[in-house]
């Protein structure tokens, strides 16, 4: 193929049940780029952190991880762009990570570009540059239409909205993870990833 192909054809050919959630496809050099039928052109995320929901305790060291490292040591589970979600009586521990689309709703719907894929550090996730972050949270609602809880957060106290952008190549809630449930999965051909290939329910 010359290097695009839209999403009609990414979807003939897979049925969201294949991959389960976290799931995660690298498929060559004919994905690296996706243009959709818009005509927007996206580039395929080259890292996401994937979960092993069997092995979690719920200790949540990834959330205090990932809020103090990203947020200038302000340690609030509301920053972390991980999010632990317990059901306590059944014992079960989901931590949700951003899935860093192939198809990134919170990029589209971004009105000042502050959504952008990070080519500078090489893992094409999408990233805020909070510093052109206006607030107005529609990022936060797109994602919500897909995935629940939304993985961009809102910074009250900045007034901007902040996601996991990795960590720059190097994810602290996978380093500081005591059980092994987070992992990092890499592909520098790109991974068919989030949506549309999975939906949470």
């Amino acid at each position: 193929m010359n290097g695009e192909v839209n999403r009609r054809t990414i979807l003939k050919g897979f049925t969201v049940g294949i991959f389960g959630l976290g799931g995660v496809i690298s498929l060559g050099n004919f994905l690296e780029v996706l243009t959709f039928p818009n005509g927007q052109k996206v580039a395929l995320a080259k890292g996401v952190i994937l979960v092993d929901k069997s092995l979690c305790s719920g200790c949540r060291i990834c959330e205090m991880v990932c809020a103090n490292f990203n947020s200038a040591g302000r340690n609030a589970a509301s920053l972390s762009r991980i999010l632990l979600e317990k059901e306590y009586l059944g014992g079960d521990y989901q931590p949700k990570v951003c899935h860093q689309c192939a198809d990134p709703p919170c990029l589209k719907v971004c009105p000042v570009t502050a959504l952008q894929v990070d080519r500078q550090k090489g893992t094409y996730a999408r990233v805020i540059d909070e510093r052109a972050c206006i607030g107005c949270q529609k990022c936060v609602e797109a994602c919500r239409q897909y995935f629940r809880p939304s993985r961009p957060r809102f910074d009250v106290q900045k007034n901007r909205a902040v996601k996991c952008h990795l960590c720059f190549g190097d994810p602290q809630c996978v380093k500081f993870c005591p059980l092994g449930v987070l992992r990092v999965e890499r592909s520098e051909k790109g991974l068919l990833v989030g949506y549309p290939v999975i939906k949470e329910d």
